[in-house]
């Protein structure tokens, strides 16, 4: 699924689209503390625009239609057709969602932890890839970055009241698993099978078994206020 290089991997699965997919590793550094000029020239994206906002675990998305504004408030989320925008979302164990129309060659990323999945930033994201570019969902690609993996995500019994009030208790039940006394959550199997019911086909979907917490990644779960950010990037190549 990733090329994997010493300072990022790339989803290898969809160069055959014309499409790059990036994740960045602890050895390329604080994606946080990086200019764009530097994330430019490191990844080789002149004549593009990157767009990045401050995130809040919101399930704030912006489709970015214009070069108008780059930086956006309150945002964990972005989609977009233009060809000469670069999507840059940041991480410390959340989850990032890759997305790709391989018909309307529309690109999205959203910046999902646990809020972002209790609020289904998700199936918002594909949501507003319909409405606004008419995507199709046969045609809509989904892939997983790196997030903290359930054996590392612990949880309390407050966390898990919280999601049985809102969703199935098949989606429970496959999210969720009590192991010698203490409870955990898969974060990536929630957005999965979330994502499932919307109707996507799940031969579209990605995963991945990389963990944010075992040490090639920045992870708050493990460094606390001393982590960097992981850096998720997207564009076309067209």
């Amino acid at each position: 699924m990733f090329l994997n290089k010493e300072k990022y991997i790339e989803l290898k699965d969809w160069k055959m689209f014309g499409v790059s997919a990036i994740y960045t590793k602890i050895n390329y550094g604080n994606i946080k503390e990086m200019s764009k000029e530097k994330v430019t020239k490191d990844f080789s994206l002149e004549g593009k625009y990157i767009v990045s906002g401050f995130q809040t675990h919101s399930d704030n998305i912006v489709v970015v239609d214009s070069l108008e504004k780059l930086y956006f408030e309150d945002t964990d989320g972005f989609i977009t057709n233009r060809k000469d925008i670069v999507i840059l979302t940041k991480y410390a164990d959340c989850l990032p969602i890759y997305f790709y129309d391989i018909k309307k060659e529309v690109i999205g990323l959203v910046h999902s932890g646990w809020q972002g999945s209790y609020k289904e930033i998700g199936k918002k994201a594909i949501k507003l890839m319909i409405d606004k570019y008419k995507c199709k969902l046969e045609s809509i690609k989904v892939a997983f970055g790196v997030g903290i993996s359930q054996k590392n995500y612990e949880v309390g019994e407050d966390f898990l009241q919280k999601f049985k009030e809102k969703f199935s208790e098949d989606l429970i039940e496959n999210s969720f698993k009590k192991e010698n006394g203490k409870l955990y959550f898969d974060n990536q199997e929630f957005v999965y099978r979330n994502l499932l019911e919307l109707g996507l086909p799940k031969e579209n979907i990605l995963i991945n078994n990389l963990c944010t917490y075992d040490g090639e990644f920045h992870s708050y779960r493990r460094d606390k206020e001393n982590s960097g950010r992981n850096g998720a990037l997207i564009w076309l190549n067209k």
